[in-house]
Order: C-alpha cells, then sequence, then structure tokens
C-alpha cells in the first residue's frame, strides 16, 4: 500500500494562505449618509430592497471600488445582496 499525504505543517501553510485570500477578496461595504462605497466585488451585480423584499435599485459593480449614491430613495433601512453578500444598511 503506498501512502502518499503532506507534511503538517504544509497543510497548515497552505490552509492559512487560502484564508488570507479570501479575506483579501471579501467584498466590503460601507456607508455615508446616502453613499454607498462597494470593494472587492468587480463585475459582481448589487441589488437593493426595501424592508418589505420589493427590488429597488439594481446595478453591476465594475472595478474594484465602487461609490454608489442612493440619493433618490429614501432614508432608512434597506438590504443590500452582492453576489452571495448581503447586509442591512441605513441610509440617512
Amino acid at each position: 500500500m503506498i501512502c502518499l499525504s503532506m507534511p503538517a505543517a504544509m497543510m497548515a501553510q497552505d490552509i492559512q494562505q487560502s484564508q488570507v485570500e479570501m479575506e483579501q477578496n471579501q467584498i466590503n461595504i460601507s456607508v455615508s449618509g446616502s453613499c454607498i462605497r462597494v470593494k472587492n466585488a468587480d463585475g459582481l451585480v448589487m441589488e437593493v430592497f426595501n424592508l418589505t423584499g420589493e427590488k429597488v435599485f439594481t446595478q453591476r459593480i465594475e472595478g474594484s471600488s465602487k461609490a454608489v449614491e442612493l440619493g433618490q430613495m429614501q432614508r432608512g433601512y434597506y438590504i443590500v445582496k452582492i453576489g452571495k453578500f448581503t447586509r442591512k444598511i441605513y441610509l440617512h
């Protein structure tokens, strides 16, 4: 019987490297007033829903960092969905 395996130190290093890459590529959303800044979502579609589940805004994110102005929307809470990432936000 032949058993091929990686040394434990190499496996741990690969896992740590994968975790760092995932954290670096994680989608980041920040809100300032009625402006949403999105990072690490290049090529994904951003959808904004009100709290009743109605889609009120859609836009494709182009580039590694994008600012989207939502001044036409009433202030309040919204749900932002980008790919599989979902977050509740408050627009002022």
